[in-house]
């Protein structure tokens, strides 16, 4: 099979390159042809007039949507991937599969189409104001979207303009959501796509070999140092907890209070930024990876991880997380925001190696290699005959 792969870079690296790099090695192992159209938000750095060139690029860019066509011209794919369409590459992209009847696939990795900020949060809580609306303006009224008025009305203007263009109904064979919580959120939006077009395949990651037994005795957070990840739940929860250890890996904008703020904790130790290496072989050694997050995330590659490397799980009872951790069985829940809640969770938890052997099992069943690949390569011939 000939698969293109359509991708936009952010500024930042994170799990939708993460992604895209994964699924593209896998399908050249495999022995399909494979070419990739990566285009990067760099561009949109500038004076005044190239950000206000950029914005309109951003609904369609006439550029990405020429380089598109080319390729697809020259190359002939079954099918097209696309993993991020924001900023540069635009929608533009999938008029151009359009103009070669090409089927189109595009994963969502997170609540871009329908919030400006593509969290579903505002000011650490929840927010679900603009799900149902076209034009929600609300993301705009609370600059949702960096704290500007003016990006979060571009974003709005993109996902609002392409809803009533039809381009999402029309333009997108099949939608991969990554959770059933996702495709849940998106079917009841006002995307208004067909339910049949979603179709709910999680990421995956290669083996990296399960850890060691007993594990050492402290558990680990991997994640971005920011609100969202409920970073200040976890610090206060081991602040009160002197005896237990917890192993902060990651950076982020609260990274330094943070470290002043518990300098006197010898319980809490921040590592920074670590190689994908090291959290490995932190995640194989610690008694369980910590996820308080009190927002509604995807499918984050860190708890994959963690089940690859038989590593159980204490997670925020939120969105998905709901449904990838079953309580008792591969890790806890505890309730999202709760300190108490988390040290709760963090006292009772069990060191057996059934709750090893039952994360790693997690991993085989659902996010191995060879699982995803049967799955991706479905969806595709599917969406072939649509």
């Amino acid at each position: 099979m000939k698969i293109l792969f359509i991708h936009n870079q952010y500024t930042q690296r994170g799990g939708e390159d993460v992604a895209f790099d994964l699924e593209t090695k896998l399908l050249q192992e495999r022995g399909h042809e494979v070419k990739t159209l990566v285009f990067t938000n760099d561009s949109i750095a500038g004076g005044s007039m190239q950000k206000v060139k950029a914005a309109f690029s951003a609904v369609y860019n006439f550029n990405a949507f020429s380089q598109t066509k080319k390729l697809i011209s020259d190359f002939r794919p079954d099918v097209i991937h696309v993993h991020n369409f924001f900023f540069v590459a635009s929608p533009s992209v999938f008029f151009a599969a359009a103009k070669f009847k090409i089927p189109v696939v595009l994963t969502i990795h997170n609540y871009r189409l329908i919030c400006a900020n593509a969290l579903l949060l505002r000011d650490g809580h929840v927010c679900e104001l603009c799900i149902g609306k076209t034009f929600p303006l609300a993301g705009i009224k609370y600059k949702c979207y960096h704290n500007s008025s003016a990006e979060s009305a571009l974003v709005t203007t993109i996902t609002g303009f392409h809803k009533l263009a039809g381009t999402w109904q029309q333009k997108v064979s099949t939608y991969i959501v990554l959770t059933e919580f996702a495709k849940a959120k998106l079917q009841s939006s006002s995307l208004g796509v067909d339910e049949n077009k979603l179709l709910v395949k999680p990421n995956f990651i290669d083996d990296p070999g399960t850890g060691s037994w007993p594990r050492e005795d402290y558990f680990v957070f991997v994640g971005r140092i920011s609100e969202e990840k409920g970073i200040h739940i976890l610090l206060e929860a081991f602040a009160n907890m002197p005896t237990k250890k917890i192993l902060v890996i990651g950076d982020g904008p609260q990274k330094h209070k943070f470290q002043e703020q518990y300098l006197s904790h010898p319980n809490i130790s921040f590592a920074g930024s670590v190689d994908k290496a090291g959290v490995l072989n932190a995640l194989q050694k610690s008694r369980a990876l910590i996820f308080p997050s009190i927002w509604y995330e995807g499918l984050p590659f860190t708890i994959v991880e963690a089940f690859a490397t038989g590593t159980p799980v204490i997670a925020s009872k939120i969105g998905a997380m709901a449904d990838l951790i079953t309580h008792g069985y591969n890790g806890y829940h505890f309730t999202a925001g709760s300190v108490r809640g988390l040290q709760v969770a963090i006292e009772n938890f069990d060191d057996s190696k059934q709750l090893n052997l039952n994360a790693r099992t997690t991993y085989i069943n659902k996010y191995h290699p060879d699982i995803h690949y049967s799955s991706i390569l479905k969806i595709y011939k599917d969406a072939g005959r649509k």
